[in-house]
């Protein structure tokens, strides 16, 4: 029916079909439109069901914990808010947040289950109450009016400590909002068809940022996240040509970061855009490398030209003996290859020595600086340009 609006879902998750029943009738009184599933198993089987916008999760769930749930919600980059509902331990419930919120999930607190009648109002309470997620019209308003600015994230020789370059992060300053960062938007530019012009944007600003060290005589480097969609996008090149006569800049000191799904419908079409970009000097990077199923198909069929190791591999080389064995041997592969290897997400010291150790050529992460506006950016390379000449 026209102006019809769709009530909030909320989704859930618990063994226990009595709690099943009482969660969906009080989210009901709410407004919300309640589904529920039992167990890991029934969300891989039904994957749909966490498109929602709650999501109420049990800690002992059988054979599965919420911590194994949580592990999925993040691997599929769900962004909805979680509600810690459980007969569980106060420590417990802290653990679990926490383990949350360091994956970068949007965890609302830890509700007993023996306060559910009376408890969930205040919690649907401070969801209302909080700012509303932007809309596929007000994005794309965003991308026109050129709301969407630059974040860089440093890149570092971990061989010299110089800086090579940055990567080009995106967020959406809002007038009414603030900052709006990109777990919030980007899952929604992907559904809405909107990751091809976002991406036009962002390539603009960073070559326009790009043409500005050139001019201040650095020689740095961009890394800008590309998804397949751009590289199937109609006359994509020929835009693309146009952008770049746009600016005085060196091609060579442009990187293209794509996943491995770049090539998966269409391999040989993929191959022969990718060659295209690299003889206009461009650098391509297999990013979030070994994280899929084709990773190591892609490396050899497609015209790379740097690895770059996931953070979720990384992040865990100080503790993880495993991880720290994958991380190490991917470092060999691409040194083997002859191709550049970055690793992304160090957040330690230890971390950045053991892959300094391991000739890993060159790193980013929170330890050594988090995202910056481009202002802070130029203070920043500075002042580690200082530190580098008296070491």
């Amino acid at each position: 029916m026209k102006g019809h609006i769709m009530p909030p879902s909320a989704l859930v998750i618990d063994d226990d079909v009595d709690i099943q029943l009482l969660g969906k009738m009080l989210l009901s009184r709410h407004g919300f439109d309640v589904a529920t599933a039992g167990c890991l198993g029934e969300l891989a089987r039904k994957p749909a069901l966490l498109n929602t916008h709650l999501i109420v999760l049990d800690f002992g769930l059988g054979d599965f914990t919420g911590l194994d749930i949580l592990d999925y919600l993040y691997d599929l980059k769900i962004n909805a808010p979680i509600l810690l509902l459980s007969s569980c331990s106060d420590e417990t419930a802290a653990h679990a947040i926490a383990e949350g919120n360091a994956k970068g999930l949007k965890m609302l607190g830890f509700l007993p289950k023996a306060k559910l009648m009376t408890g969930l109002s205040d919690v649907i309470e401070q969801i209302e109450a909080s700012p509303k997620p932007p809309s596929v019209g007000e994005l794309a308003q965003a991308i026109k009016q050129q709301h969407i600015t630059l974040a860089l994230q440093p890149k570092m020789s971990l061989t010299t400590g110089a800086v090579v370059g940055a990567e080009a992060l995106v967020r959406w300053e809002d007038p009414t909002r603030g900052t709006i960062y990109p777990d919030s938007f980007i899952p929604l530019a992907e559904r809405s068809g909107l990751m091809v012009p976002l991406t036009w944007n962002i390539l603009d600003l960073s070559f326009a940022q790009l043409a500005k060290w050139h001019a201040q005589g650095l020689t740095l480097s961009i890394a800008v996240n590309v998804p397949a969609e751009f590289i199937k996008a109609e006359n994509m090149l020929s835009m693309f040509d146009t952008l770049c006569s746009k600016y005085p800049i060196d091609m060579t000191k442009v990187t293209l970061e794509l996943t491995e799904s770049v090539g998966v419908e269409c391999l040989g079409y993929a191959r022969h855009v990718l060659d295209e970009l690299r003889k206009r000097g461009c650098k391509l990077a297999l990013d979030d490398f070994g994280t899929g199923y084709s990773s190591l198909t892609q490396l050899y069929r497609l015209p790379f030209d740097e690895l770059k190791i996931d953070r979720s591999f990384v992040s865990l080389i100080d503790s993880e003996p495993s991880a720290q064995a994958i991380t190490l041997s991917i470092v060999e592969l691409g040194a083997r290859l002859g191709m550049s290897v970055v690793a992304e997400g160090i957040e330690n010291a230890e971390q950045q020595a053991l892959l300094a150790k391991a000739r890993c050529p060159v790193g980013q992460g929170y330890f050594i600086s988090r995202p910056l506006s481009p202002a802070l950016f130029d203070e920043w390379v500075s002042h580690q340009t200082t530190i580098v000449k008296r070491a």
